[in-house]
């Protein structure tokens, strides 16, 4: 039987599980890739704990990662040295990886600005479709002044940048066949293209997870809503 994520995170003692406690949620939604062979990709490495935890966790993927101070290659994939908040990097590791990921996970600089941009890059260029994107510690958002390594942070709870507010109004696009068009405000934060691919989101303590649309999605979709009278 295979440890659980909690259980693999005891070797390892990453903040991940000891302190956000995130073992809690982070199964629902990765379970089923524990025994594929698939690619992830980490951005915000650190010492590398996290990307020791994700190798026991999915022994037979290829594990990917991004930090602004380190880059080396090991034996299940790469970490590539850069920005996340530089466009150019990241196209540069989407040709780097050349292939789709299943999973992305964002642990980088938790600037809300930077975790949208890096969103807006990698969700359409580099996620597969019916792939998982993690943004973490998204407390950040909810900071009203503050410097987190090094950057600073000017947001809080109502502020336009607040990452768990855009994806708040996004919920209503995953519902737009029971709203006329013209009731509809997206957030301009995010493309229109780009939230139109989004299937699920999902809230809880710290983190938003987005699974990218499958075509299964697709009989479900730009079909008239039988009570449209109603509306």
């Amino acid at each position: 039987m295979n440890k659980s994520l909690r259980e693999i995170d005891l070797t390892h003692k990453t903040d991940k599980i000891r302190h956000h406690g995130y073992h809690r949620f982070y199964p629902i939604y990765l379970e089923h890739l524990r025994d594929k062979k698939f690619a992830m990709l980490e951005i915000g490495i650190y010492k590398g704990e996290s990307l020791k935890m994700w190798k026991d966790y999915f022994p037979k993927a290829s594990i990917y990662g991004i930090d602004i101070k380190e880059g080396y290659k090991y034996d299940k994939g790469e970490v590539f040295k850069g920005s996340q908040a530089d466009s150019k990097f990241l196209g540069k590791i989407v040709k780097e990886i050349g292939k789709k990921v299943s999973f992305i996970i964002d642990d980088g600089s938790h600037k809300p600005e930077h975790q949208i941009l890096t969103f807006n890059f990698l969700f359409p260029n580099l996620l597969k479709q019916g792939g998982i994107y993690i943004i973490e510690d998204i407390e950040t958002s909810y900071w009203k002044k503050g410097i987190y390594h090094g950057y600073t942070v000017k947001c809080g709870y109502e502020h336009k940048n607040n990452v768990v507010n855009i994806f708040k109004r996004l919920i209503d696009n995953l519902n737009k066949e029971f709203i006329s068009d013209n009731e509809i405000k997206y957030p301009k934060q995010i493309p229109t293209e780009i939230s139109d691919d989004i299937g699920l989101i999902s809230f809880q303590y710290n983190s938003v997870i987005i699974i990218k649309k499958d075509k299964s999605f697709a009989k479900f979709e730009n079909r008239k809503y039988r009570f449209s009278k109603y509306m």
